[in-house]
């Protein structure tokens, strides 16, 4: 029976990448929230037309039906809506970064040992770029030879004319 996933957060545009990798492993998703306006969220409704916002968090928190929660939120919100998630008995997936203190760390570590729930973070450079993946390809087919470091320093784009005043803070 695949996986049915809730959203919580869509700030960030990675969870476009984070979703459709989900569903293309055959999870299914009907609902998200979002706190306020997203900058995402016309585009969001126009890639994933079925998936209905609800009007609470503890909408989808309260569901039995759902199994796991993505968040994409303002990154500063990511570690309280993962612990809600995680004592709402859901496993979670957030977008980089998982956490924005050492405060915010200590207490996800502290509530996925407490609930035995998944807490894991997209690191969607290393997962979701193609270079990567054939990087992966040649390093394990023997044609690389022995890795003893990897770095990432790829272009990204700034995009200022679309970057929230959270992006910055």
């Amino acid at each position: 029976m695949p996986l049915k996933l809730g959203i919580l957060g869509i700030d960030h545009g990675h969870i476009f990448g984070m979703l459709a990798g989900m569903q293309a492993q055959g999870c299914t998703c009907a609902q998200y929230w979002t706190d306020g306006p997203a900058v995402t969220e016309a585009k969001f409704n126009e890639t994933f037309p079925d998936i209905a916002k609800a009007d609470t968090a503890d909408r989808i928190l309260d569901d039995p039906d759902i199994d796991m929660i993505l968040i994409s939120a303002v990154p500063a919100d990511r570690a309280a809506l993962a612990i809600r998630a995680m004592e709402a008995g859901k496993d979670v997936m957030v977008d980089k970064p998982g956490c924005t203190t050492l405060d915010q760390l200590q207490a996800l570590r502290a509530t996925q040992a407490r609930t035995g729930r998944i807490w894991s973070v997209n690191f969607s450079e290393r997962f979701q770029v193609p270079a990567v993946t054939r990087a992966e390809e040649l390093v394990f087919g023997g044609a690389i030879g022995r890795v003893v470091q990897t770095l990432g320093l790829g272009p990204h784009k700034q995009n200022l004319a679309t970057r929230p005043d959270w992006f910055f803070d």
